[in-house]
């Protein structure tokens, strides 16, 4: 998705990785089966996940980690795979090396890395992800944003953006998706005024983000 979609944040997420002093290998993935198993098409979820892991564990076991943007991407490897291989053994190595962006910063920080920032992104609003929320938490992404000179990250309590993967896509969930959005994320984006960023890693997150506000969210690591 990221190669033919937004290949900008891949490009940016590898000079963000150099920069702090890592070497960046893209291996020959599939798609990670998410959207599979979102319409329960667990039998190839499953292929993908094997082939995955056949491609991945080499690289885990001598010693890299897995780093993705998209949450609910990267996270199935974190969770979904352990149990659609019935807990092969490959499957919980790559687990326990798997992370998003920010998280994989936060340990490269404490490491001793030292980031040089460019730009002072100044007022951001960060919107979570439900994947996101659900299995890493906000907590490294604001970590990240307020390590940043010249960020003033304000994070936004909101709950579902309403797209929900390809739900919100889907004509008979139009309507219902909109108005999960106007619960509380699109009326806390409106309610600001002047120069701000809106942050969100997740890429339908952004989408509904912009079709309900007019806002042009970011993914964390172009910041």
């Amino acid at each position: 998705f990221t190669n033919y979609n937004h290949p900008n944040l891949g490009i940016a997420a590898t000079k963000v990785i150099e920069s702090l002093g890592y070497r960046v290998v893209l291996p020959p993935v599939r798609c990670c089966g998410r959207p599979m198993l979102s319409k329960g098409m667990i039998d190839k979820a499953r292929a993908n996940a094997l082939t995955n892991i056949d491609r991945i564990y080499a690289y885990v076991r001598r010693g890299a980690k897995l780093v993705g943007l998209e949450p609910s991407c990267i996270l199935s490897f974190k969770d979904d795979y352990v149990d659609l291989v019935d807990d092969d053994p490959r499957a919980r190595a790559i687990s326990d090396n798997t992370m998003l962006i920010e998280e994989f910063f936060v340990q490269a920080q404490a490491e001793g890395a030292r980031p040089e920032f460019k730009i002072a992104p100044g007022r951001v609003l960060f919107h979570g992800h439900c994947h996101q929320k659900a299995l890493v938490g906000t907590g490294p992404a604001m970590e990240v944003l307020r390590s940043i000179p010249g960020c003033d990250p304000k994070e936004i309590q909101s709950g579902c953006c309403g797209m929900a993967g390809s739900f919100g896509f889907e004509t008979e969930h139009y309507d219902v998706s909109l108005k999960i959005g106007e619960q509380t994320l699109f009326p806390a984006i409106r309610s600001h005024n002047g120069d701000f960023q809106v942050v969100s890693e997740g890429v339908s997150c952004r989408q509904q983000i912009e079709h309900g506000t007019g806002h042009v969210a970011k993914h964390l690591v172009e910041v």
